[in-house]
């Protein structure tokens, strides 16, 4: 799924080397002034002009009709799913770009005097430290708006057509869609329900046509669980990976999952990672995939993509930032902040006043916090606008980057809710109508009662299905149990077998690299010590790491600057 251009250079093909292809699997054709790559397979061509398509498109218009750059304007658009297309015209001599309608799928661009880049990889096209990016990595795990961490690099904007002229060395861009106008604060009874439900089903019936089966990420949540049922009323019938999260409420996601599962009668796989992960090649693997550009160290999602084998992987992240309220406290802005915003005081902040130079802590703060206000300034202070901030940052930054970037790095990802059409209602969804899980609920009530048979795991609770379930009481006692040993780590290694049940994954053996501390890096402060105090050092610990990752990454030397510490225990297993 790469894909590459550079107008005004010929260095396209290193553009792709440092997306970790070879020229085995990627074609290089020449443009005036520049050259176009991709994945072999992925050029159309027909008199002269060129079309390259990264991503999964739904409902594909006639490509055919597409005879010039005005064409290519009219007809990619029109495309739903998450993609980026680029259109060479030719005889015009301008070059089409155009990012899906949420601009999920990333698309990253650098402009220069007679130049342009463009790239679905930071890597393609390293540089200095944005510190306002930084700043932004540090206070929310995620970059803001179309900021990228690379200093001149940019993501382009959602819904966006970008024109750009060689002769006259001048680029035009546009919009084509914009967020819905919310329709008042419907309650979870009066939303259009069965709206949303169709919008799926015209999901699922287009990602259908692509052949692939898939398999699907099935956790003890609510969106894989959606997805699930939504393929069984199609009579598709995927192979589903459930990824135990042993390390939380004795893996009750797992076993929800596989109970949910059996309730429908589809064959499952469940898979363990290993207790070492995070001194893995697999980890290594994933910080190559997702550019290094958000936090993942000890995180259960970072372990996922080691399991994604070759068919498509049916995702339900759409569903999850449109039919409930994750990361979302009731208020406005000031409310979203103080709950997922780290201030200056937090361990954090303070590891990076220990780690980097002070002007370097300075700019990144500053260059955040106007950001910040910038972004924030485009929505409404109320529910809606805190949703929309959501989803047009931490959602297209941080969560999409899996589906999007990871995971397509291998196979397509399949993420019903992917078209205008649903996101036309969802996007109108007040906070009440979703708040505690109300509309979930009672569009399982209406549409797929089934689903309901088994708990559901949401974030940290356990969510009753109905008021006379046996296995919601059932799970809550061994929850709570859960909790109660995870307070006493030192009982639990003394009666529990070594082994039978890790409480959190192994120190990462990555964090005893002597280079780590780079001598001649212009950000860190010389001579900085990692504190003594437990939550400080932790925070330094785990901000150095990130930081020379990303750099490491940059550099394409990644494995080979921590392949000396690789675990050699880190292999994971299934049942």
């Amino acid at each position: 799924m790469k894909i590459a251009v550079h107008i005004g250079g010929t260095d396209t093909e290193r553009m792709l080397a440092r997306q970790a292809l070879t020229a085995g699997e990627c074609e290089v054709r020449s443009i005036d002034g520049g050259s176009i790559g991709c994945l072999q397979g992925l050029f159309e061509e027909r008199d002269g002009n060129l079309l390259a398509m990264t991503g999964t498109p739904l409902d594909i218009p006639d490509f055919s009709q597409i005879r010039d750059y005005r064409d290519a304007m009219r007809w990619l658009p029109q495309c739903n799913g998450a993609f980026a297309a680029l259109y060479w015209d030719a005889a015009n001599r301008k070059l089409v770009a155009v990012t899906d309608f949420l601009g999920f799928k990333p698309l990253y661009l650098r402009r220069g005097p007679g130049e342009l880049r463009l790239s679905s990889d930071m890597r393609a096209m390293p540089g200095a430290p944005d510190p306002a990016g930084w700043g932004a990595f540090i206070a929310l795990g995620h970059t803001i708006g179309d900021r990228t961490l690379i200093e001149g690099v940019e993501r382009v904007r959602p819904a966006t057509i970008l024109v750009y002229d060689v002769a006259a060395d001048r680029l035009e861009q546009e919009q084509y869609w914009r967020w819905p106008t919310p329709a008042g604060s419907r309650s979870s009874e009066t939303a259009d329900g069965d709206g949303l439900v169709e919008g799926l089903r015209h999901s699922v019936a287009e990602y259908a046509k692509y052949g692939d089966p898939g398999t699907v990420l099935l956790s003890g949540g609510f969106d894989s669980r959606l997805i699930l049922f939504l393929l069984k009323e199609a009579a598709l019938t995927p192979r589903a990976t459930i990824v135990s999260h042993r390390d939380e409420f004795l893996d009750a996601d797992g076993r929800l999952a596989a109970a949910i599962a059996g309730r429908a009668k589809l064959p499952y796989d469940r898979v363990f990672s290993s207790q070492h992960f995070f001194s893995s090649e697999a980890f290594l693997d994933y910080l190559v995939a997702s550019d290094a550009s958000t936090p993942s160290l000890y995180l259960f999602i970072s372990q996922i993509a080691q399991f994604v084998g070759d068919s498509a992987v049916w995702e339900g992240v759409v569903p999850g930032y449109t039919l409930t309220v994750p990361h979302q406290p009731p208020g406005g802005f000031k409310a979203y902040l103080a709950q997922e915003c780290k201030g200056r005081d937090a361990p954090i902040w303070r590891a990076a006043a220990v780690l980097f130079r002070r002007q370097a802590v300075e700019a990144m703060y500053e260059g955040f916090r106007t950001d910040l206000q910038a972004e924030m300034s485009k929505y409404a202070d109320d529910g809606f606008g805190v949703s929309e901030f959501i989803v047009r940052n931490r959602m297209r930054n941080r969560t999409s980057i899996n589906p999007y970037k990871v995971y397509e790095n291998r196979v397509r990802a399949f993420t019903p809710g992917m078209t205008r059409a649903y996101w036309d209602i969802a996007g109108t969804l007040s906070y009440d109508a979703r708040k505690q899980n109300r509309f979930y609920l009672d569009l399982f009530r209406r549409h797929f009662p089934a689903a309901l048979a088994v708990p559901i795991l949401s974030g940290n609770s356990l969510v009753r299905p109905s008021p006379w379930s046996v296995s919601f009481l059932y799970n809550r006692v061994l929850a709570v149990a859960a909790r109660r040993a995870a307070m006493h780590p030192n009982v639990i290694r003394r009666f529990v077998p070594s082994g039978a049940f890790p409480f959190s994954y192994a120190r990462s053996r990555f964090l005893d690299s002597p280079l780590l501390r780079a001598p001649d890096d212009p950000f860190l402060e010389p001579g900085a010590k990692i504190p003594d105090q437990e939550l400080l050092g932790k925070a330094a610990e785990r901000l150095l790491f990130h930081w020379r990752a990303w750099h490491w990454v940059q550099e394409g030397r990644l494995q080979e600057v921590l392949s000396p510490f690789l675990e050699p225990a880190a292999t994971p297993s299934r049942s």
